[in-house]
């Protein structure tokens, strides 16, 4: 299951057995904790009823979820990286694993068993089998923009302000979708507002910091234009924020790929509720993405790829040198743009 699917579940009451919490979104994962452990512990014996564990062996981590509760229904108990469920050479411990899995197979009904991952599990490993059977696994997966939107609307919410759908998406293209840095902005929105109640897309400018694909993306639309002083502007401030240029130059790439096939969806009059899908792009972003296509003919921004694409290419197998490329992009996409090549 998905980490929505969790907290739906969690919600109605639903708690399993055993749990194995994996995936590279972090904050989330530590939120789900969070609440199954609110869900499950008696206030005031959270520590009476709580077991945590760092890689034990079977005979402590038996002992620990057979432990009767303590003025409560469940025990959690907690098993932080364990070696049966991550990537390494060292061999797994046969009699390890059989004591687990068939502890598993008639484990306590007054306990609730975690596994908690850090980044992803080893899914070849035998305990993982086992655990995915039992419909165990909890997947923690990067949200997709839409789920960000959704997620930072209830959680603006849950802090007593009101952020729209607009604005979710366009906090979320900002921002990026890293949940503890969105939550992080925010808690800097809410500060912001003070006594109001509702989030404007002018307080998100004013407040949130920009990552540096929203800034790649403002460095475009200045420079489509004609603002290429802004747009050299831009990069220097993501340079000096140590913003690598071979990497700005990815982002530089994929931005005037997706200006070449939205102009060609534009010529092709696709609709444009399916433009999002098509680029991979939030749907607040196709408006502005619309206007910079606009701007200029099939042909030429065909052109602008085709150029960053054979620069970096150029730069990669040592032909072309690495100093001031992002640089000497910007200048040679100016003169393309312009109509002087």
């Amino acid at each position: 299951m998905n980490h929505t699917a969790f907290f739906d579940l969690l919600k109605k009451g639903t708690i399993q057995e055993a749990y194995l919490m994996e995936g590279p979104e972090e904050y989330i994962k530590q939120q789900a904790l969070e609440r199954l452990k609110e869900k499950l512990l008696p206030a005031g014996l959270e520590e009476m009823n709580l077991t945590e564990l760092h890689d034990p062996d079977a005979d402590a981590l038996i002992a620990a979820a057979e432990t009767l509760p303590f003025m409560g229904e469940k025990r959690l108990v907690v098993v932080r990286e364990c070696a049966l469920l991550t990537s390494g050479k060292k061999a797994e411990d046969e009699k390890k694993v059989n004591a687990i899995t068939d502890y598993l197979s008639n484990i306590s009904p007054t306990t609730c068993l975690v596994f908690y991952v850090k980044g992803k599990a080893d899914g070849r490993k035998k305990l993982y089998t086992l655990l995915k059977k039992k419909n165990a696994i909890v997947d923690f997966s990067p949200m997709s923009d839409s789920e960000c939107a959704v997620w930072a609307a209830k959680t603006m919410q849950r802090m007593g302000k009101k952020l729209d759908r607009n604005c979710a998406e366009k906090l979320v293209f900002t921002v990026g979708r890293d949940a503890a840095l969105l939550k992080q902005e925010m808690e800097k929105l809410a500060s912001f507002l003070r006594d109001r109640d509702a989030v404007t897309e002018a307080d998100i400018d004013a407040v949130c910091t920009r990552s540096a694909e929203y800034t790649v993306f403002q460095m475009v639309d200045a420079q489509v234009a004609g603002k290429n002083q802004e747009a050299f502007s831009l990069l220097r401030d993501m340079i000096r924020a140590g913003e690598e240029r071979m990497g700005v130059m990815a982002m530089l790439l994929r931005q005037y790929r997706i200006l070449y096939h939205m102009r060609c969806l534009l010529d092709e009059r696709t609709p444009q509720q399916a433009q999002a899908q098509l680029l991979g792009i939030p749907p607040f972003a196709v408006g502005r993405t619309q206007q910079q296509a606009r701007r200029f003919e099939k042909e030429r921004l065909r052109q602008a790829y085709d150029m960053l694409l054979s620069y970096e290419q150029g730069i990669k197998s040592g032909r072309l040198p690495l100093e001031a490329c992002a640089e000497n992009a910007l200048l040679k996409l100016e003169e393309i743009l312009r109509g002087q090549d």
